[in-house]
């Protein structure tokens, strides 16, 4: 592989976990008139959990995915491929990130 191709499965990569993203939002936020784009991650706030722990959690959990294909070349459920594992510990990293950023600006407009 060169860095030309590399490129373009991040560009690949990229795009499809934003439409990705934005259907799965829609989904588990409370569908198109939620105003709370992180409702269903603060959930765990009911337990005492952060949400960005909550959503490690789920990574975890996909990580644990990819690590059984690697070691047995296959995964038993058909509509979820070790790519759509490994897109959707992309998107719960961005949705860490903006939790984290989120929270930065509230603290600074409370400053």
């Amino acid at each position: 592989m060169d860095i030309k191709q590399l490129k373009e499965i991040h560009k690949k990569t990229t795009e499809k976990c934003l439409e990705i993203m934005l259907k799965k939002n829609s989904d588990y936020t409370g569908g198109k008139k939620s105003t709370d784009v992180f409702a269903n991650f603060r959930s765990s706030e009911y337990l005492g959990i952060h949400p960005v722990i909550g959503i490690m959690m789920r990574v975890m959990d996909k990580i644990q995915r990819i690590k059984s294909f690697t070691a047995d070349g296959e995964l038993k459920v058909d509509n979820e491929s070790v790519y759509d594992a490994c897109e959707d510990v992309v998107n719960y990293m961005i949705l860490a990130k903006a939790i984290f950023v989120e929270e930065r600006n509230k603290n600074e407009n409370n400053s």
